[in-house]
């Protein structure tokens, strides 16, 4: 494969296309350089950054896609020159480097398009609604099938749950599912986990008692990415339905009421902790993290159960912590806002966990439940090799 393919590869590889813009002209201004695309739009680029991003085999790897220069060793040099048609530009630097650019390859770097090109854009759901939108998908048709595949992590996007359906209802016949939703995360809970009212942790998962939403793991430094659930049996007994609310649609209901509210969430570090007879995990973080570019949401942290007692610096903070904590955690407990079900053998839940609470009802009688974590660089590495996220 020639140099120029490998471009061209990439290209592909980033965009999901080839060669549909076109160069224009460009207007060279002190250290910038201003081009217009071929249906009117208009780009400046620092010279810096295109000497950073020069795609030759000398500065790029087009095999590993990864720069093959350190970014010290990038000389800080001038352009000398330009050459420029309507396929490419040719840039000739005062140290006689030559890098060569194409268009579709630039055009990405339009700020505005480039942020909106990488922005989630999540569905906010509330209450029952819910299920006739969440995909529910086969086992075989998703281990097998690109199509199937795609239904149940665009779900997962769109709505922060997917179901597969077919599976044997135990460990063993769970795992491959795990698998391809992007790889078991081992936690001290162990890879493939079984839980049941044997008190194997310090946790109220292990009981028969009512499980009040919440999310899992708030006190690592970085929270399991996708939850798995899978119900392997409950004989001789009654309750433990599943409850789901969509932490997003909280969080967005909460900045319309309560701003204050929300401001503080995304700024105040609320220190959470799992502590058993070998462990002592803890991490602090605000509730809301939002992206400090687009503002959009990117995860909720809630569990006001395993929150530690926190010194406060005034009383002023301590009544906003409070006061937040509660106003968010209404739109939680309402049911209006909460989809329950019985998880049943056979069907295999998966959620986003930087987004969905989860809870259970009480039960009666033994029910056993397997599952894992998958964590959110694994589960997003699939979404965007199939081509769902760019």
């Amino acid at each position: 494969m020639t140099s120029s393919e490998d471009f061209n590869r990439q290209i592909s590889l980033n965009n999901n296309h080839t060669q549909i813009q076109k160069f224009k002209s460009f207007v060279l201004k002190d250290k910038s350089v201003e081009i217009t695309f071929g249906n009117g739009s208009i780009i400046k680029f620092e010279d810096c950054w295109l000497r950073d991003n020069c795609r030759c085999g000398e500065c790029y790897n087009a095999e590993t896609f990864q720069r093959s220069k350190h970014i010290v060793d990038i000389p800080d040099s001038n352009i000398k020159s330009f050459c420029l048609d309507d396929s490419k530009l040719r840039v000739t630097w005062d140290d006689k480097h030559e890098s060569l650019y194409y268009p579709d390859f630039l055009y990405q770097f339009d700020y505005t398009r480039w942020i909106n090109s990488r922005r989630l854009k999540p569905k906010l759901w509330a209450g029952e609604s819910v299920k006739d939108m969440v995909a529910e998908v086969p086992m075989d048709e998703f281990l097998n099938t690109e199509g199937g595949a795609k239904k149940v992590f665009q779900s997962l996007l769109d709505y922060g749950i997917a179901l597969i359906t077919g599976a044997e209802p135990t460990l063993e016949g769970t795992e491959p599912v795990c698998k391809a939703l992007g790889g078991i995360q081992n936690t001290f809970f162990g890879g493939m986990w079984e839980f049941s009212t044997t008190a194997f942790h310090a946790d109220t998962a292990y009981t028969n008692l009512h499980l009040d939403l919440h999310h899992d793991s708030t006190y690592f430094t970085e929270s399991t990415g996708l939850q798995i659930l899978h119900c392997l049996e409950h004989v001789d007994g009654t309750g433990g339905e599943t409850i789901l609310v969509d932490g997003f649609y909280g969080a967005t209901r909460l900045k319309e009421d309560h701003p204050e509210d929300f401001e503080f969430l995304t700024k105040f570090n609320v220190e959470e902790e799992f502590v058993e007879k070998e462990h002592n995990y803890r991490h602090s973080a605000p509730v809301i993290r939002i992206d400090t570019d687009t503002q959009d949401l990117v995860q909720i942290r809630y569990n006001v159960f395993d929150r530690t007692a926190m010194a406060f610096e005034d009383g002023e903070k301590c009544r906003a912590y409070y006061r937040s904590l509660r106003n968010l955690g209404r739109y939680f407990q309402d049911p209006r806002n909460q989809w329950q079900f019985k998880l049943k053998p056979g069907t295999v839940l998966a959620m986003d966990n930087f987004r969905v609470l989860h809870g259970r009802t009480a039960f009666t009688g033994k029910r056993t439940l397997g599952g894992t974590y998958v964590s959110r660089s694994d589960w997003l590495d699939r979404a965007r090799t199939l081509g769902l996220i760019n």
